[in-house]
């Protein structure tokens, strides 16, 4: 159709074809290259014969033809169309404005620049990218390129789409990771989150009896809570420990921390008494400040305890949780708590997709979050 003006008119046409990409291929042919990008979306059912996809493209052309006699001394139609032309006229000088449009490759590098991996940010920008052409959204184009509109939320939502949470414990849980990583401060913190405050009778257990003091810093913590408290020197005296707590009791479990020497010297009996009992829930307890290579290998370290879920803390030392991200979806294991600092038990809290998602979306640079 065409909207008449004092010198000039917009000609919007619709194109069909099997994917975006052909039916703006055939709109630039026959429109050539300054036409602008109306919209870009499934075809409606009555059309779906001429393509599975409909754009809609719109071009301002030069005329000295009057408008329609049907429309001349219209007030209303001729306000309507004045309308049309200032909006024409600052969309297309907002489009002078704009960055480099986000184009296919826009949102991969910048997730890439925020700590994604290579493989896993190029699919979720293409996700992204299905997500933006398959809805009706104005789409924006520059002469030389076409922008797919996305929001910072469409991007978040792919990024969470790809990752598992599972909060709350088993009746008995087991902490295992890397000396360091934080797992007897978060062990008491799950004491009071889910064993106290739930009005559970609790029992801590330490297995980490090798190192000297190792158990003392839980014993002292079993004190001031109130709870009881046990130190074992096996993995026999713990299966022992765990059959004689009532069944009602919350029995939590720390563990040794080891690097790979030790894990292989003093670890095995542990590791494999974990693995093999199926009524115990295993976290793997890691640090969020930990880069994604090295956090890799813990994974690979520690898997010999079967560990089920993923626990971070020391999220309070980092902007991106990128490489948290990209390790529990890798690994495809969920993700349950995440602590934040050293409270007790404040700064523990349940994982959730929205923290993680939010974090990474922050990394982007502020003129992708505009256009993407």
């Amino acid at each position: 159709m065409a909207i008449a003006g004092n010198t000039q008119h917009l000609h919007v046409k619709s194109f069909f074809a099997a994917t975006v990409k052909d039916a703006l291929a055939r709109a630039h042919r026959e429109l050539g290259p300054d036409a602008l990008l109306l919209q870009a979306r499934e075809a409606p059912p009555e059309a779906r014969h001429l393509g599975a996809c409909e754009v809609v493209l719109g071009l301002a052309r030069e005329t000295g033809t009057r408008p329609p006699k049907s429309v001349v001394g219209d007030p209303a139609v001729a306000s309507q169309h004045g309308a049309i032309e200032d909006a024409l006229v600052q969309l297309n000088a907002f489009m002078r404005t704009l960055p480099a449009p986000a184009r296919d490759g826009g949102i991969e590098e910048a997730l890439r620049e925020a700590g994604i991996v290579p493989e896993m940010a190029r699919q979720i920008a293409q996700a992204v990218r299905q997500r933006a052409t398959r809805g009706p959204v104005v789409q924006m184009a520059r002469p030389g390129g076409v922008c797919w509109a996305a929001t910072a939320s469409e991007i978040a939502a792919e990024i969470a789409s790809r990752l598992e949470v599972r909060s709350g414990i088993g009746r008995v849980t087991a902490l295992v990771g890397p000396p360091g990583a934080g797992k007897t401060t978060t062990l008491v913190k799950l004491a009071v989150l889910e064993g106290l405050r739930a009005g559970r009778s609790t029992r801590l257990i330490s297995a980490d009896t090798q190192r000297i003091g190792g158990a003392e810093q839980l014993r002292a913590f079993a004190a001031i809570l109130g709870v009881s408290f046990l130190a074992v020197e096996s993995a026999a005296a713990l299966g022992q420990a765990i059959e004689a707590a009532p069944s009602c009791d919350l029995v939590l479990i720390d563990t040794p921390g080891y690097g790979p020497v030790l894990q292989s010297e003093l670890g095995g009996d542990l590791a494999d008494f974990l693995s093999r009992r199926q009524d115990i829930d295993t976290h793997l307890v890691l640090t969020a400040s930990t880069q994604h290579s090295v956090l890799r290998k813990l994974v690979d370290l520690h898997r010999i305890y079967r560990p089920s879920k993923l626990l971070f803390t020391r999220l309070d030392e980092v902007e991106s949780l990128a490489s948290v991200y990209c390790e529990a979806v890798q690994q495809q294991m969920p993700l349950s708590y995440f602590g934040l600092g050293q409270l007790i038990p404040e700064d523990l809290e349940a994982a959730s997709k929205e923290r993680v998602a939010e974090s990474l979306v922050r990394q982007l640079p502020e003129d992708l979050q505009a256009v993407a």
